[in-house]
């Protein structure tokens, strides 16, 4: 895994903390809050990581 992949990561994993706690936040739903997020963290990780191609 390079240094720009683990960055990806990183950034990808913030975006869906945050995405599952705006959720959570929103409409106190655990099993809809880790879905956003993990949606989150697969779209930004996939988004970010192709741009560089």
């Amino acid at each position: 895994m390079s240094g720009r992949t683990a960055i990806i990561a990183v950034i990808a994993f913030l975006a869906g903390v945050v995405s599952g706690a705006l959720t959570y936040w929103a409409y106190w739903n655990i099993p809809g809050a880790v879905l956003a997020g993990l949606g989150t963290m697969a779209v930004a990780f996939l988004a970010l990581h192709n741009r560089g191609h």
